[in-house]
Formats: C-alpha cells, sequence, structure tokens
C-alpha cells in the first residue's frame, strides 16, 4: 500500500479541531433555541424533537443518516471496480430501502402518534417476552450499524493520514457526543442539515469540475474515451467492460446490500424516530424526498471520482501511477479520496476526507439519540423506573449517550483488530437482523400476528439465514469456510435472502396453528407521555381526521412510487443492460452523466434552500426575541393545564399488569 497521501496532522486537526467546532456551534444553537425560541430541553423535546418538524429538515435528516462513510467510499470503489454500474446500482439499490421505509413511516403516525420509540409497540402488544425478542435485533441493529459507521469512518482515516485507527475510533465520536447529549434530537436535526450542505457543497464542485473544466477530463465523452482505453490496459477482475451492465458479481453484491440494509433502515431506531419527530403531514413528502436527494450522491460520487480514479490509471495524475490500486487499498475503499487527489490534488484528498467525517459525525448523532431514546423508554421506564418523571428521563438520556458513544468506539477498534472491514460487515448485518423486517412490518399492519409467532419465528429466521449462509460458503467455495470465503457474494446473497423471506413464512404459521385474539394497536394506545410535556409537543400529538385521510392517500402514492423504483429502476433497466451485454454508446453515457449532473443540483438546491424557508418564521421570531422585540414568555395557567393532559392521556405500563 502507498504513503498516506496527507500527513497525520490532517487527521487529528479534522477529528479534534472540527469535532470540537461542531460542539460548540450546535452547543450554542441549542442555548439560544432554549432562551430565545421558547424550545426548553424536556424529556418530550429531547427524544421526539417536538414532533413537529417539517418535510424539509426530515429529507436532509434522512439524507444525512444514511449518509454513512460506506455510501461515499463504498460507491466510488463499486465504481472503481465495477464502472458505470457500481455507482448506479449502490445508489438505487440504497433508495429503494428508505421509500420502502415510507410505509413504515405513515404507519407509525396513524398507529402510535405518541410513541417515542418503535419497541415501544412491541411492549403494548407482547407484553415482555415479546418487547425483550425485539429489543434484542433493535439494539444489536443499533450497534453494529453505530459500529460500522465508526470503522469505516476510522479506517478512511488511518489510510488517508496515518492516523491510528484506535485514536479515530474514539475521538471521532467525542464532539457529536457532546452536542447530542446538550442538544437532543432537535440539535441532531440541525446538525444534520448543516452536514448534508457541507457534503452537497463539495459534490457539486468535485462533479462539475471532473466532467465541465477538468483540464484531465473535462467532458464526458473524454471520461468515456478514457475508460475505453484503461479497460485495455487494466481490464476488470469480472471480465466485464467499464461500460457495461453485464456484471454478475455486480448484480449480486448490489442485491446482497440492499436485502441486508432493509434491516438497517426497519430495524434501526433512528430512522423510526424521524417518523416519529415528523409533523403528520410531512413525513411522506420528507422521507420520498430524502430519499430522491440521498440517491444522487452514491450515484454522482461513484460516476465522478470513482470512474476517475480508474480512468487515470494511466496518467501521471494518478496516485498509484503506473499501476492500478492494491487490493488493500481496494479493501480500504480509497479510490474515492484518489481520484480526488488525482483531479484536485492533495485539496482533493482534503475535501473526500471532510465528506468523510461529516458522514461518520451525522451519522452517529442519529445512533446516539436513537440509543438514548430505546434505553430511557423501552428499558429504564418499562423495567426499572415506570413512573419516573421528566428530569429523570432527561437525565438516563444524556447518560445513554455518553455510554453509548464509548461502547461503540471499544467495539469499533476489536472489529479492526480482528480484520472486519466495513464491507464484510455491510454483508453480514443483514443476516443476521432481517427478521426484524418482517416483524416491524407485520407488527403495524397485521392484527393477527401473535406473541407465540413473534418469539419464535424471528429466532428461527435468523437461524435458518445462518446455517444457509454458512452451507452455501462451504458449497461455493468447495467446502473451505472461513472469515474471506463467508464473503464470497453467492453465500452472503444466499443468507441474506434466506433469512428476510423465512422469517414472515415462520411468523404467519403459527400465527395461523396457534391463533391468539386479534389486536388493534390504534385503540390500545397504552404509551405514557412525561410529565414535562409541554402545548406544543401536547398540540402535535393529535392527528385529526383531515391528516389521516391524507397518510392513507400517501400510502397509495408510497406504493406507486416503490412500483415504479424497485421494478422499473432496479430490475428491468439493470436487467435488459444486463441481457444487452453491450456497451454504453459515447451519446447514451453523456445523456446519464446530464441527467445526474442536473440532478445533482436541483437536490443541493433542495436540501440546502428548503428546510430554511419552511422554518422562516420561526427564524425571525427567534431574531425579534434576541433583539427585544419579541421575547418568549412563559404562561403559567399553560403549564398547569399540560400537566392535568399527562394525567389524563398518560396510561403507565404498571396499569396494564
Amino acid at each position: 500500500m502507498s504513503e498516506a497521501l496527507l500527513n497525520v496532522g490532517y487527521g487529528y486537526g479534522f477529528v479534534l479541531g472540527l469535532g470540537a467546532a461542531f460542539a460548540l456551534v450546535m452547543s450554542l444553537i441549542t442555548k439560544v433555541l432554549s432562551k430565545y425560541g421558547g424550545q426548553v430541553q424536556n424529556s418530550e423535546r429531547f427524544s421526539t424533537a417536538s414532533r413537529n418538524v417539517n418535510s424539509g429538515l426530515i429529507a436532509s435528516s434522512t439524507v444525512s443518516a444514511w449518509t454513512w462513510p460506506a455510501t461515499l467510499l463504498a460507491a466510488g470503489t463499486w465504481s472503481y471496480s465495477h464502472g458505470i454500474m457500481g455507482g448506479f446500482m449502490y445508489g438505487v439499490g440504497g433508495t429503494i430501502q428508505i421509500t420502502l421505509f415510507v410505509f413504515l413511516a405513515i404507519q407509525i403516525k396513524l398507529r402510535a402518534p405518541s410513541a417515542h420509540t418503535v419497541s415501544e409497540c412491541f411492549s403494548i402488544r407482547y407484553g415482555r417476552a415479546g418487547h425483550c425478542i425485539y429489543l434484542c435485533y433493535c439494539v444489536a441493529t443499533n450497534i453494529l450499524v453505530s459500529s460500522l459507521l465508526l470503522l469505516g469512518g476510522s479506517q478512511a482515516f488511518s489510510a488517508a493520514t496515518g492516523m491510528h485507527t484506535v485514536a479515530a475510533s474514539f475521538l471521532l465520536p467525542l464532539g457529536v457526543m457532546v452536542y447530542t447529549a446538550l442538544g437532543g434530537l432537535k440539535a441532531t436535526f440541525i446538525s444534520d442539515w448543516i452536514h448534508t450542505v457541507v457534503i452537497y457543497v463539495i459534490l457539486l464542485v468535485s462533479c462539475y469540475t471532473i466532467y465541465c473544466s477538468s483540464s484531465l477530463i473535462g467532458s464526458p465523452a473524454k471520461m468515456y474515451e478514457l475508460l475505453k482505453e484503461v479497460q485495455e490496459i487494466f481490464p476488470s477482475e469480472t471480465g466485464s467492460s467499464y461500460l457495461s451492465f453485464r456484471d454478475k458479481e455486480m448484480m449480486l453484491l448490489t442485491w446482497t446490500v440492499m436485502l441486508g440494509g432493509l434491516s438497517s433502515v426497519f430495524g434501526d431506531p433512528g430512522y423510526s424516530q424521524r417518523a416519529i419527530a415528523s409533523d403528520a403531514k410531512s413525513v411522506f413528502y420528507g422521507y420520498i424526498m430524502g430519499a430522491i436527494c440521498w440517491w444522487i450522491i452514491p450515484g454522482s460520487l461513484g460516476l465522478s471520482a470513482g470512474l476517475a480514479c480508474r480512468a487515470l490509471l494511466t496518467n501521471p495524475a494518478s496516485v498509484t501511477y503506473p499501476r492500478e490500486l492494491s487490493s488493500s487499498e481496494v479493501n480500504s475503499a480509497l479510490p474515492v479520496i484518489y481520484g480526488l487527489a488525482a483531479i484536485f490534488g492533495r485539496s482533493g484528498a482534503t475535501a473526500g476526507l471532510v465528506m468523510v467525517f461529516m458522514s461518520v459525525t451525522s451519522a452517529t448523532s442519529a445512533e446516539l439519540i436513537a440509543f438514548s431514546s430505546v434505553t430511557t423508554y423501552d428499558v429504564y421506564r418499562t423495567y426499572i423506573n415506570p413512573s419516573a418523571s421528566g428530569v429523570q428521563l432527561v437525565r438516563v438520556g444524556h447518560l445513554a449517550v455518553i455510554g453509548f458513544s464509548l461502547f461503540m468506539a471499544v467495539l469499533s477498534t476489536i472489529f479492526n483488530y480482528i480484520g472486519v472491514t466495513s464491507g464484510w460487515l455491510l454483508s453480514f448485518v443483514g443476516i443476521v437482523l432481517s427478521p426484524e423486517v418482517s416483524a416491524v412490518i407485520l407488527t403495524l399492519f397485521w392484527n393477527k400476528i401473535t406473541k407465540t409467532a413473534l418469539i419464535i419465528g424471528a429466532p428461527m429466521g435468523t437461524l435458518s439465514g445462518v446455517v444457509c449462509w454458512i452451507g452455501a460458503t462451504y458449497s461455493f467455495a468447495d467446502g473451505v469456510v472461513d472469515k474471506n470465503t463467508v464473503m464470497l457474494s453467492e453465500a452472503t446473497f444466499v443468507g441474506n435472502i434466506v433469512a428476510l423471506v423465512s422469517t414472515p413464512i415462520y411468523i404467519c404459521l403459527i400465527s395461523f396453528i396457534f391463533p391468539e385474539e386479534e389486536f388493534d394497536l390504534t385503540s390500545y394506545n397504552r404509551i405514557a407521555l412525561g410529565d414535562d410535556i409541554d402545548e406544543e409537543e401536547k398540540t402535535a400529538l393529535i392527528v385529526n381526521e383531515k391528516e389521516k385521510r391524507t397518510l392513507w392517500i400517501q400510502s397509495w402514492w408510497c406504493l406507486a412510487i416503490n412500483v415504479f423504483i424497485l421494478i422499473g429502476c432496479y430490475i428491468i433497466i439493470p436487467c435488459a443492460l444486463y441481457g444487452s451485454g453491450h456497451d454504453l454508446s459515447k451519446g447514451s453515457f453523456t445523456a446519464l452523466i446530464v441527467v445526474f449532473l442536473i440532478w445533482l443540483l436541483l437536490a443541493a438546491l433542495y436540501i440546502i434552500l428548503y428546510p430554511l424557508w419552511q422554518g422562516r418564521h420561526a427564524i425571525r421570531s427567534i431574531i425579534e426575541s434576541m433583539l427585544g422585540k419579541n421575547p418568549i414568555q412563559r404562561n403559567i395557567a399553560q403549564e398547569l393545564e399540560d400537566k392535568e393532559f399527562v394525567e389524563i392521556v398518560s396510561v403507565k405500563y404498571q396499569s396494564k399488569k
């Protein structure tokens, strides 16, 4: 492996300097919101952001939460190794996971508008046993996703700067821990927007420079010609052309990651928490626009920096000239960093590292607040202190953020030392955790699912996936089963699809064989609220009939969108191009790049400007309050009314017993 592009000072400068800067800025914003916006940090606001977040912030937060280091680095690596198919398939595969989740987000608003976590729905429906089963999956998802984020980020920092991976693992979440603990979910949303703006700005500069003004490439036609030339000198390991979709390895890899990644969305409390925090009328638009705007990030980065790294291998500007990247460099997901360095020099590598830093910290903040909510409401209040006050809930939330930050750093370090890469973990997660996808869907959509079916069916799905994964490895690797062979594309694909498909079969069969009384979650919503709830949060709990009708209509729109993306963009188009076996023509390639460049610009404008437009009144009100023109005053009578409201609608879990 070649020497690190940047010296170790860059690594520590980013991790400590930028981390401290963001912690300071977010702490100040939280203070301003509290003092001049009347948003005092209580238990409900800390975990749910008052349940009234607009679609613009939901969209930017969805983009931020799903823009992992793997999104940036793996998309570029796939494009470097597999050509134009890599970034395209990574983008559409990840988008499907988000758009499918919209069904669940809408159901959360319809069936459990007062929930703090999805796990609470399992508690009131299945009791302690069913709740604990799902909680194990939920927390495992939280832990593995968080470790995946830190693992990918620390390995990228180590490879690009020479920074020690242990130091990166412990220092990267440090600043995030501070502002997440101080500001809660609201601070996470604002932080997500800032992080996403930075990523889009770097992407715009990179993509438009590569295809419009770079002296090395400068146009889609030139990129096309360079890929043709490099195919002759450094052919793809899979034997396919970099301008073709005929790549069996890539097809298996994208389906494996997509199926496995469903658990990372449906089971990750960070995603459901955005649905809980969203205003009822904003949840659909927020997630759909977030998915569309996210799609372009891996797609454009793969088609620009990833392809540039491959196309310039024969140019002295290439970091590895005159050789191609080694397997260790590819496994470290360096094509994006190297591609940007070839175009922009050291500043390009620095920009790439900034994007990685933004992706690690923003997604980590979402995981921290998600784990905090699960710990606070599903563990502490459910089993330790059912009558906990709002102050106690906030204190537990703060401790959970701090404790989980340290835990995920330790686990990331362990994974790094035993040789686990982010790609390995990305393929493995779905095999173990996919059963929670069916558990969540059936719980929210099907009244006949039983507690017995959940307790038996979900673990059986995991067991089936693991057994078939090992069996497929033994078959495809000629009897050799080890850390490397279990990651064969065929084996991981089998494991993921068996775990995902077998679980609903087990659950439905057991539910029909051993039926229990039907359970309608909408008429039995027994979720306790904090005793410190305020007027704003009380109002957001009410989903009126008009909003319910809108949510049902949006469910049908969601179905149409998913059919279009899944069937059209993810199955028909790739399969048709795969079947043709031909390279894209220069005109088709140019058209593809032009569409992606326009799409990137529109997505960036939406994410950057629309949240500001939606929040213009709140921003103006805060500014006026800071200038003394519109001071925030507490209404004591209203506070008393709020407490009475809590006593009426909050039914403690003990009463169920």
